[in-house]
């Protein structure tokens, strides 16, 4: 590198991509690395792929770039034909700089922005956004389309395996398609059952919390697309009287998919296929996740940018299949791991991120999580990511880490954020409590709660005035909504694009607790939590709490979730926090 031009040359990427120098200092070696490896990646791809901000300013001048045309067929590349789906759009072109957008209802500006981004990560400048309302019943149609070419070849291959189940390239297409007809229909887990009995083995995809029956195929054919995907995984494809666990890589859509597989074995004399799909591109940046929480954002973001080290506490709580390994990771890309050592350690490790130094302990690993926590503290870690804490001894663990001066950032299976107090207190010893307590008070930043609730079909759900959907007057106020205002409802018979649920998609109803910051409010919720009346924590003087009743209000307000099914978890929060009050 000549250090006489590489100054102006820095001021020249910092302007046009709004980073700072030393991420594209980092930017740069990576690149040269590369080069020498015979790869080549733009700053800005490498920016992108390290989780820093890039912001072009003008992309056909900063990049010098040309201009290229892109088809319906290769927007879905940047935008997937599943992520269209989920926003209740289509991309038709982009020609000359502008864009051409399909859409049924309206386009929400976060949506544009997410569109937009992608498209300028790969060099393609959007000058102008054309809109073009469509009939619903159409774009569904267009939508549909996009996602039915592995589903109709899988299908075939399929009728053609059951004669010649010896066919390995047709095994291995199956697979294939198997895996992005999963993607196209935003499966999160793929259910594979291999049974004896042709009748029971099943082909299921978990599809916004949901378990879909998909495809039932005799044995013959399962049976070689279970070996095949164990031998992609790296597992004993002969063993099926122990359980296993394997990863594959899959490319989909010009991007690495990882594929976490687990065997399970189950009578009689069958086994069981459980598939994680873990798309990097699908992870939520720190700003979606908290769009519409600014203030949970800004504490977040005000404690992960903190460079002194005072140690704190930040938890994510929920039941499984919530999102926290999500928020997670949104949490991660907040923070400048650039300046910052930033390590994980993970039962086991998901996803990749870039510039953290990632453990993975699994069952049959040598040390515990608490094990490799302690280990860390000889490892000058400023910020400590902990996967899930599920033991009293990765609980002590943690707290001491946070004693010790750094950020510590986990999960925690719990009900709500004030649940989540009770839960860490429930893993403490008798010996520790005391001292384990008082350092939960003093460390703790932020309790968060979440759920994942299903979103409303943008293709068939229609809007109706709340007074007509509840009512009453009275009922609408105990909603907290007028009766004027109008809301959406899911449609009970739902359409194609929806697979006829009325339903597509799912979004964060959240849940935050902020303790204040002096000390004699912390000694006081230390008592509090010595004493058993955690309850109270959210009443002393500081303390921001959001209920998630709040923000359950703002996804019926903003048409994201049928009200009816809004109106009732508002229900179940308040018998919740009723019963945990007495």
């Amino acid at each position: 590198m000549n250090e006489t031009t590489r100054p102006d040359e820095t001021k020249i990427q910092t302007e046009a991509f709004r980073i700072q120098p030393r991420h594209y200092d980092l930017a740069l070696a990576e690149q040269s690395m590369r080069r020498s490896n015979g790869r080549h990646l733009s700053i800005e791809e490498i920016l992108r792929r390290n989780g820093f901000a890039v912001e072009g300013r003008d992309s056909a001048k900063s990049r010098g770039s040309a201009q290229e045309d892109l088809t319906t067929q290769s927007l879905r590349l940047y935008v997937s034909a599943a992520n269209q789906a989920a926003m209740g759009l289509c991309l038709l072109e982009l020609r000359q700089g502008i864009l051409r957008i399909a859409v049924g209802d309206r386009l929400d500006d976060a949506d544009l922005v997410r569109i937009t981004s992608a498209l300028r990560r790969a060099n393609h400048e959007v000058i102008n956004v054309e809109v073009e309302p469509w009939d619903r019943a159409e774009l569904a149609r267009l939508m549909r389309e996009q996602s039915e070419v592995a589903s109709e070849r899988l299908l075939r291959i399929f009728a053609t395996l059951a004669k010649d189940p010896d066919d390995a390239m047709l095994v291995e297409q199956a697979v294939s398609d198997i895996l992005a007809e999963a993607l196209q229909t935003r499966t999160s887990d793929i259910h594979l059952s291999l049974k004896e009995d042709d009748a029971r083995c099943w082909i299921r995809y978990r599809v916004d919390g949901d378990l879909v029956y998909k495809h039932l195929i005799p044995h013959r054919v399962m049976a070689p697309v279970v070996t095949r995907i164990k031998t992609d995984a790296k597992m004993d494809a002969a063993d099926r009287q122990h359980p296993q666990d394997g990863r594959l890589a899959f490319e989909w859509q010009g991007r690495m998919i990882d594929v976490r597989v687990a065997a399970l074995p189950v009578a009689p004399a069958g086994e069981k296929l459980t598939l994680r799909l873990l798309d990097r591109e699908n992870l939520r940046s720190f700003d979606e996740l908290f769009a519409h929480a600014p203030t949970v954002a800004d504490r977040l973001r005000k404690s992960v940018h903190g460079h002194t080290k005072d140690g704190g506490l930040i938890i994510v709580s929920g039941p499984t299949g919530s999102g926290k390994s999500t928020t997670l990771y949104g949490v991660i890309q907040e923070i400048d791991r650039s300046a910052r050592a930033v390590y994980s350690v993970e039962a086991p490790v998901e996803y990749d991120m870039p510039l953290v130094d990632q453990t993975s302990v699994t069952d049959n690993s040598a040390n515990t999580i608490a094990d490799i926590i302690r280990a860390l503290m000889r490892h000058d870690p400023d910020v400590i990511i902990v996967g899930e804490m599920r033991d009293s001894d990765t609980v002590e663990a943690a707290l001491r880490a946070t004693e010790s001066g750094h950020l510590v950032i986990t999960t925690v299976h719990s009900v709500d954020a004030l649940h989540t107090l009770d839960r860490i207190d429930g893993f403490l010893s008798s010996a520790y409590r005391t001292s384990g307590l008082y350092i939960l008070g003093h460390a703790l930043i932020a309790s968060l709660s979440q759920r994942l609730v299903k979103t409303v079909c943008p293709a068939c759900h229609k809007t109706d005035s709340a007074i007509h959907v509840f009512g009453e007057a009275e009922r609408c106020a105990d909603i907290g909504l007028q009766p004027d205002e109008n809301v959406a409802l899911a449609h009970k018979d739902g359409c194609d694009l929806c697979n006829h649920t009325g339903f597509l998609g799912r979004t964060l109803a959240l849940e935050a607790m902020f303790p204040p910051e002096d000390q004699a409010s912390r000694r006081a919720i230390t008592e509090m939590m010595v004493s058993n009346v955690t309850s109270s924590v959210v009443d002393v003087p500081g303390t921001i709490y959001m209920p998630r009743r709040e923000s359950i209000l703002d996804l019926i307000r903003r048409n994201s979730i049928d009200a009816n099914m809004g109106a009732s978890l508002m229900v179940e929060e308040a018998t919740t926090r009723q019963s945990r009050a007495r």
